[in-house]
């Protein structure tokens, strides 16, 4: 008799590695450990938005209610600016005719988490908006945040 590992324990050795790192990779916590590595952004993370609602009025004008979900805070006059906004609508750029109104609540001069603004006025150019159409609304925000919402008319 030979001294050393034979071939099968060698082979069945490889193959519980391989299911191992198959799991890990494919599990709940693989995903959490390479999101883990793959992340980018500052400590605390970036400040996502959301959109709560949108209508469209009588004119065509699509107003948006859009929210702060955190974790950080965005400076208000930044928010409030026309110019830190890109709205596309059905991938139709879109401009803003209205003022862009912060709801702020603590009066600290920040779009803070859990905090509102109001985007009235939006218009496509050379595209009519219908209360009643459906449309995929993309929106790009201070700071690189960004959203997308599905407006379904009825």
């Amino acid at each position: 008799m030979k001294a050393g590992i034979s071939r099968v324990v060698v082979e069945v050795i490889i193959l519980v590695i391989a299911v191992a790192l198959a799991l890990l990779i494919f599990s709940p916590i693989g995903s959490y450990i390479f999101g883990s590595l793959g992340r980018t952004s500052a400590v605390g993370g970036s400040t996502t938005i959301s959109v709560l609602n949108a209508n469209i009025d009588s004119s065509g004008n699509l107003n948006l209610y859009v929210k702060n979900m955190g974790p950080n805070s965005i400076d208000g006059t930044t928010a409030t600016s026309a110019a830190s906004w890109q709205i596309f609508v059905d991938n139709n750029a879109c401009t803003i005719g209205g003022t862009i109104s912060l709801n702020d609540g603590n009066s600290n001069g920040l779009w803070d988490k859990d905090e509102t603004l109001t985007i009235p006025s939006i218009t496509c150019s050379g595209y009519t908006l219908s209360s009643t159409g459906s449309y995929t609304i993309v929106i790009y925000g201070p700071e690189g945040t960004q959203t997308e919402y599905l407006y379904r008319g009825g």
